[in-house]
């Protein structure tokens, strides 16, 4: 223990010293002493006694920080030796004792750190020209059976800590560990890795969404978008990021593949509607859309849009067709049933308006009412499905149907619907 003591003690010694200001026979005495740190961390590595190994823990280090060790391959390789043995240890515990749950992964991630650092050393080709395969050979296969022990570790940051830059960080890297020259040869023929790649990919991005880090969801998103499960989602979030980078190009793109891609298209279709809201351009919606509807007839919401287009140019009796289209198609489209009724009260407006110079008093004024009741008959059952469908949206239904009630003299239903909207305080 002596040995050990004095040889720490002179490392950290010369540690203080300016190594820029030695004669090459002074540095090459300071960088033998540095380097017997590092000899004396894989020799209390190499013992039994647990004292023993926080020994070689303290030593490597210690040694680290020194900057003769930085570009000597076994500092690495003895760092990497120690921290796997902590590194499992802790593991070994999780199976039925308490651990140091945070501290196992510390161990694991910097493992495989000093496992590659040793390894890019290695393969520096010495003035021989010759490489190594020491590290490859001794932590190569443990550090790829374990790997997947990030994507385990990033989970725990995420869901119990709400940690979301470890998160990312334990899931980026995974597939920098995973695309490592050390480690690739592996995975390149792991089917389950493969097979897992797309899914693995949806954490990392899901962190950095949480972050709002729109580059590094680019960076994984786009490969999540490979799985079924999480694939639309996945889009999604491609779409935010670049609304939120402002490129407005491949937003639009992700948008329409978004719909091309997948069946639920009320995400996509939102956005695009409010952009060519926005522009007031419809006429670019509605050729878009067109499109959608070729490549997919049995799409009900491309019907939907198409009424939706329509009803904005008020050219009611087209969007009435769209909208009867889009529910035969999907009978529970229950906004299909909202505009189609709406359609049917802008005309019975319409109609009335039209009628404007008509005498209140006369047989014509009184006929156009009659007529104007029939719009309105013709709504109520659209407004009455939305509101089968929708029973919460009071704030959507209520107001037309209690004007439907009172013009086509439907009392008693309109005293229930009045009834509602005093509950949600709308009267």
């Amino acid at each position: 223990m002596k040995k050990l003591m004095f040889v720490l003690i002179a490392a950290l010694g010369m540690s203080c010293t300016s190594y820029a200001q030695m004669t090459e026979k002074e540095l090459k005495k300071a960088t033998k002493t540095a380097q017997k740190v590092v000899k004396e961390a894989k020799t209390e590595m190499e013992r039994d006694d647990v004292q023993d190994k926080r020994n070689a823990k303290r030593l490597i280090d210690q040694a680290m920080k020194d900057p003769l060790n930085k570009d000597w391959d076994q500092t690495w390789l003895v760092a990497a030796d120690v921290y796997q043995h902590f590194y499992t240890q802790e593991n070994i515990k999780s199976y039925s004792q308490k651990y140091d749950t945070v501290g196992m992964y510390n161990y694991l991630t910097q493992w495989y750190k000093f496992a590659m650092m040793a390894d890019s050393i290695q393969q520096i080709p010495n003035a021989k020209g010759k490489t190594s395969e020491e590290a490859r050979k001794k932590h190569a296969r443990e550090v790829y059976r374990t790997m997947s022990d990030l994507i385990r570790g990033g989970i725990f940051y995420f869901n119990d800590h709400q940690d979301y830059n470890k998160a990312y960080e334990m899931f980026d890297n995974y597939f920098t560990i995973a695309n490592h020259p050390m480690i690739k040869g592996f995975t390149d023929e792991d089917t389950i890795y493969q097979n897992n790649k797309a899914i693995y990919s949806y954490y990392p991005a899901l962190a950095a969404y949480n972050l709002e880090r729109w580059n590094d969801v680019l960076k994984y998103a786009q490969v999540a978008t490979a799985d079924e499960e999480v694939g639309e989602t996945a889009t999604e979030m491609i779409c935010d990021a670049y609304g939120n980078l402002e490129d407005t190009v491949s937003w639009l793109a992700t948008l329409k593949q978004g719909l091309v891609q997948f069946p639920t298209a009320e995400y996509y279709y939102g956005k695009l509607l409010n952009y060519y809201n926005l522009k007031n351009d419809m006429g670019e919606l509605e050729r878009f859309v067109t499109e959608m509807a070729e490549l997919d007839p049995e799409k009900a919401y491309n019907y939907y849009v198409l009424g939706y287009v329509a009803q904005q140019s008020k050219d009611y009796d087209k969007a009435i067709g769209q909208y009867q289209t889009a529910i035969d198609k999907d009978a529970n489209l229950s906004d299909a049933y909202f505009n189609l009724g709406l359609c049917l009260m802008f005309q019975a407006s319409d109609f009335m308006d039209s009628k404007s110079n008509l005498d209140y008093r006369s047989k014509a004024y009184k006929d156009a009412v009659k007529e104007q009741k029939e719009y309105y008959r013709k709504a109520l059952p659209y407004f009455t499905k939305y509101r089968e469908l929708e029973p919460s949206a009071t704030d959507k239904w209520a107001i037309p149907l209690q004007t439907i009630y009172y013009q086509i003299d439907m009392s008693k239903e309109l005293n229930e619907v009045e009834a509602r909207m005093k509950e949600k305080g709308m009267l």
